[in-house]
């Protein structure tokens, strides 16, 4: 086996960061650990000690939520992608931006008088009903909140350390933005943070003007194609499509596993596998930070600098599901892209909040940080 080609490749990406991927196991069958497992800090998919079954979101053996990521309507990947323990989705990676995104919706939930009738559209696993609710038992009073979403969701099921916020929350899984299942007039607020712009904005709108009551308001933070969660989306497809290209890093680790399994043309797929390892590495050069791509090629390095370790089939499992995983992720970052408020998609929310039945439309940009980094377009309206 050519030692040297692996050695250069290491020496490429490691970085005291990745440690071997010695957790590795397939549904139904325990792998032989040859060394002491230990966690993989900072690694998108991680492999933790001591559990059987670890491809993404650790889970305990017998775990049975789904792996895959994927389209909002096309397929059911958000249904799945809910069922993991995330609160939130589509939030800048700073966290500091993050904080500041929570403060500005606190502020606004502060501010409802007690019993307003709140309705969160897209809420997903209800990041917004939680702050909500947080916010008015602040200040000493209660807030009716339903939230919708297409997927089929039940936030209360996977996050069980929020399950007291979010009891008093009504959830409806199975509803389109489009077609509100509520009599006219029965809320007081709508809401939604990174959700409205994924639905044809025309009958959204129209429909959130019905639901509301006289005076109602709107407030929707929403994705603008200057935002940084869409800049970031940009780098990551990128980084994506690097990995999952023809000749990118998961085809030639694929290719290597097999090799490595029939003991037939090693050196040949070590050397297919360094040459996409070194594309990577100049692709995080040139493209930094590159998180997904360093950690998750620094995770293949590892591995088949320590092939002897594992079984075959646990290693093509592994890679098959991360595979899994990058190509939902691609769809939802493709969804973003397609859905954040470009200039032509602005210029139409401004045409319907700025008819009958709405007043007082306002837009700006929500800017976070010393430097202002913006996080979405603020959109607030009044229902007559």
């Amino acid at each position: 086996m050519d030692t040297r080609a692996h050695e250069e490749a290491a020496h490429q990406f490691s970085d005291g960061t990745h440690a071997p991927l010695v957790a590795l196991a397939c549904c139904q069958r325990r792998i032989r650990l040859v060394c002491r497992p230990r966690r993989v800090p900072g690694l998108l998919f991680a492999f933790s000690a001591n559990q059987e079954f670890c491809v993404g979101r650790v889970e305990r053996s017998g775990a049975s939520r789904s792996k895959t990521l994927g389209d909002r309507e096309s397929n059911p990947g958000w249904q799945h992608f809910w069922r993991e323990n995330r609160l939130a989705a589509c939030v800048p990676d700073n966290p500091v931006s993050a904080a500041a995104i929570e403060r500005h919706w606190t502020a606004f939930f502060s501010e409802l008088p007690a019993g307003t009738r709140v309705l969160d559209i897209a809420t997903g696993n209800g990041v917004l009903l939680v702050w909500a609710g947080r916010a008015a038992r602040s200040a000493g009073r209660e807030l009716k909140l339903t939230g919708i979403d297409l997927a089929d969701i039940d936030p209360a099921r996977f996050l069980p350390e929020h399950r007291d916020d979010l009891a008093a929350v009504q959830f409806i899984g199975g509803t389109a933005a489009e077609s509100l299942p509520f009599a006219d007039g029965s809320f007081d607020a709508v809401i939604s943070q990174y959700g409205l712009e994924y639905a044809d904005l025309g009958l959204a709108l129209n429909n959130a003007a019905r639901v509301l009551a006289q005076g109602g308001q709107l407030r929707w933070l929403a994705h603008g194609d200057d935002s940084i969660v869409v800049t970031q989306g940009r780098a990551q497809l990128a980084d994506i499509d690097l990995l999952l290209g023809p000749e990118g890093p998961f085809n030639a680790m694929s290719i290597y596993i097999e090799a490595r399994a029939r003991g037939r043309k090693v050196n040949r797929a070590t050397r297919t596998l360094t040459e996409a390892l070194r594309a990577a590495q100049a692709h995080c050069a040139t493209n930094p930070p590159a998180t997904l791509v360093s950690q998750l090629c620094g995770g293949m390095l590892n591995t088949a600098n320590q092939f002897g370790r594992y079984h075959p089939a646990d290693v093509k499992y592994w890679l098959d599901e991360n595979r899994k995983r990058l190509r939902g992720q691609r769809q939802r970052i493709r969804d973003l892209l397609s859905a954040c408020l470009s200039r032509d998609r602005l210029d139409e929310v401004e045409r319907v909040l700025g008819a009958a039945p709405w007043s007082d439309c306002k837009i700006s940009s929500l800017n976070v940080g010393e430097a202002g980094a913006c996080v979405g377009r603020i959109i607030h309206a009044t229902r007559r």
